[in-house]
């Protein structure tokens, strides 16, 4: 029965994504706008075009349109409104409408009722090829023709713009965000979404609401928030973590060894701090290498390649290495043995570590070929 019952499931998600998708292949909002804008006295359309940018450039405020036409903004501000009337009873009787509010609304609801709005113009639009136009009369089409079934979520510097249908769960949204804030700040480290996600049902609400939390719920809700985010390695965290989204060359630098998972040379992490693309500015490689000089999170382990000191990796020449070995190992040792030990802390050739052991300051031989440390390096 239980198989049954997934083979069911399983058909009708086909069926529901085969129905979606076919809703967004026939999306064409900007269409819409042009054949309802015809309703409409020639000002009328073009105050309407610049001021919710439906033709094409940057929305124009009041002002800006007033001065075109010679007055005043709140006259511009009227006929606006006058028109946005005009446009909501000619859209009344469209046909046009009802497949577009058909698409948004149920993109909406498979994210669990709640949409952060690029990620609804990203799923909305992603065929398209005028963009810019197409975002601004989908934009137009929600906020003015569909307030029957979808507005605008709460608006404050906790979240990021969003949509919702009349009916979502609000108090589900708070809540999975709170308890992923306090997931994160335990963990004190950046999460993939799918460990986020099981440690969100492990929670007592997670259990709780299991069948309304669906993974798309959840993610939707998540990413709502303006302190939640995610760095280029799609790792979720919070978004003052410099892991998360790095302001500084350091946060930077980290982040690409830490994914990296080996010492890197200064010069392949330039490449690749710019390959990932952090923001706009450029790396330059002595920027970079000087970074790395400074600070102590770093280690030199060969010519120009670093390794992140929490991987284990002690800072100093290939002595001190020698030294700490020879220490912690509280015996003599074998050449081979000390090559063996340094070369997991260090990239050089083994002939630099038989030129080290030839300190007879800091290394006494032995008889039997084994070294030791001399007296004075003993104490040091």
């Amino acid at each position: 029965m239980e198989e049954l019952q997934t083979n069911s499931d399983s058909i009708l998600d086909r069926v529901l994504n085969q129905k979606q998708t076919q809703e967004i292949e026939h999306f064409n909002p900007d269409d819409t706008i042009s054949t309802l804008l015809k309703s409409l006295a020639s000002r009328e359309e073009d105050i309407l075009r610049r001021r919710y940018g439906l033709h094409g450039k940057t929305p124009e405020t009041l002002e800006q349109i007033g001065e075109v036409y010679k007055v005043t903004r709140e006259r511009i501000r009227q006929i606006e409104s006058g028109a946005i009337n005009k446009i909501r009873k000619v859209s009344e009787h469209s046909s046009q409408i009802q497949p577009i509010a058909e698409a948004v609304v149920n993109v909406i609801s498979g994210h669990g009722g709640v949409m952060r709005e690029e990620n609804l113009l990203k799923q909305l639009l992603d065929i398209k090829d005028d963009q810019l136009t197409a975002r601004s009369a989908t934009l137009f089409i929600m906020k003015f023709l569909l307030q029957n079934r979808l507005k605008q979520f709460t608006i404050s510097e906790d979240y990021y713009p969003a949509w919702q249908i009349k009916t979502a769960p609000l108090h589900l949204v708070n809540e999975t965000i709170l308890q992923a804030q306090e997931i994160l700040r335990l963990e004190n480290q950046p999460l993939k979404i799918s460990e986020l996600l099981q440690k969100i049902r492990e929670t007592k609400f997670g259990t709780e609401h299991k069948f309304q939390l669906t993974d798309e719920a959840i993610i939707s809700y998540i990413e709502i928030s303006t302190h939640i985010a995610k760095n280029p390695y799609q790792e979720f965290g919070l978004a003052e973590w410099g892991t998360i989204i790095p302001k500084r060359m350091n946060d930077k630098i980290y982040l690409i060894l830490k994914k990296a998972k080996k010492p890197l040379h200064f010069n392949e992490i330039t490449k690749l701090i710019n390959e990932t693309k952090f923001d706009h500015r450029t790396a330059y490689p002595p920027t970079v290498h000087n970074e790395l000089i400074l600070n102590d999170r770093y280690v030199l382990v060969g010519r120009g390649i670093y390794a992140l000191k929490e991987w284990g990796y002690k800072p100093g020449v290939v002595a001190d290495i020698l030294i700490d070995i020879l220490k912690k190992a509280d015996r003599p040792m074998k050449r081979s043995e000390l090559v063996e030990e340094v070369l997991k802390q260090r990239l050089v050739k083994k002939n630099t570590i038989h030129l080290a052991l030839t300190n007879k300051d800091k290394f006494k031989k032995l008889a039997d070929g084994a070294f030791t440390l001399n007296v004075a390096s003993k104490t040091n």
